[in-house]
């Protein structure tokens, strides 16, 4: 798969709380996070900037924006699991949107978390943030789901996800910030789920950039008409 070319700039903001380390999604919740950004990132064209944030009971920046993507993906490789109690998943949004704020592309922060969030500002304040600074936020949550049925799917989009229960996770708040800033979410069981998520939540977001670019146009288009309509050109003979 493939993620085609737009004016994108991403924060790709990690949870490194000690429950990472968790091994029902392989090698571990950590490695994969880690190794499906990069990834991603593999996959973005020249004009995108990427920036990344690791977090658990503090927050850090592990790297400004930047249209460098070995850069970008030495970033990510050098995240380590966090050495703070907690998970201030409000606060890492918070601090990755405002990462965000100065570019003129399209804004978008990939939030990959297993986990609630339980210290700093909650992940309401930190949607209303990101509204107000039109940045879209694509909550990824992974790990182990308990589900009636004995099959479940590898990943589960935010409106479905009702039907399992992710134990760790505090699914109502993550579809909320989604929501709240015109994203999507996602919960992934697997690593495999975990690349689509990530994947899918992106091309939809290219394909958003396509709709915005033909509004445009269809409105200069009808501005065009509405001044030849109603101007008089003169015939020389």
């Amino acid at each position: 798969q493939t993620v085609q070319g737009a004016d994108n700039d991403f924060v790709i903001t990690m949870d490194v709380s000690s429950s990472m380390f968790t091994g029902d999604v392989e090698p571990n919740r950590f490695e994969a996070s880690k190794e499906t950004s990069t990834e991603f990132v593999s996959r973005l064209g020249n004009s995108s900037k990427v920036g990344v944030v690791s977090y658990a009971g503090d927050v850090n920046e592990e790297l400004e924006l930047s249209s460098e993507m070995n850069q970008v993906r030495a970033a990510i490789d050098g995240v380590e699991i966090g050495d703070s109690a907690g998970t201030a998943t409000g606060d890492a949004v918070a601090t990755s949107v405002s990462m965000l704020i100065s570019s003129n592309q399209t804004r978008t922060v990939i939030l990959i978390t297993d986990g609630t969030n339980n210290v700093g500002q909650s992940i309401e304040e930190a949607a209303n943030f990101a509204a107000r600074q039109n940045v879209t936020v694509n909550p990824i949550g992974i790990g182990e789901a308990e589900t009636e049925n004995e099959e479940t799917e590898d990943t589960i989009r935010g409106e479905e996800a009702t039907r399992a229960q992710f134990p760790n996770l505090n699914q109502t708040k993550l579809i909320g910030l989604a929501n709240e800033t015109g994203g999507e979410a996602r919960f992934a069981t697997s690593r495999e789920g975990l690349e689509d998520s990530i994947v899918e939540l992106e091309e939809q977001e290219v394909e958003t950039d396509v709709s915005r670019y033909l509004i445009m146009l269809a409105g200069i288009l009808l501005v065009l008409d509405a001044v030849y309509r109603t101007t008089n050109f003169e015939v020389i003979p």
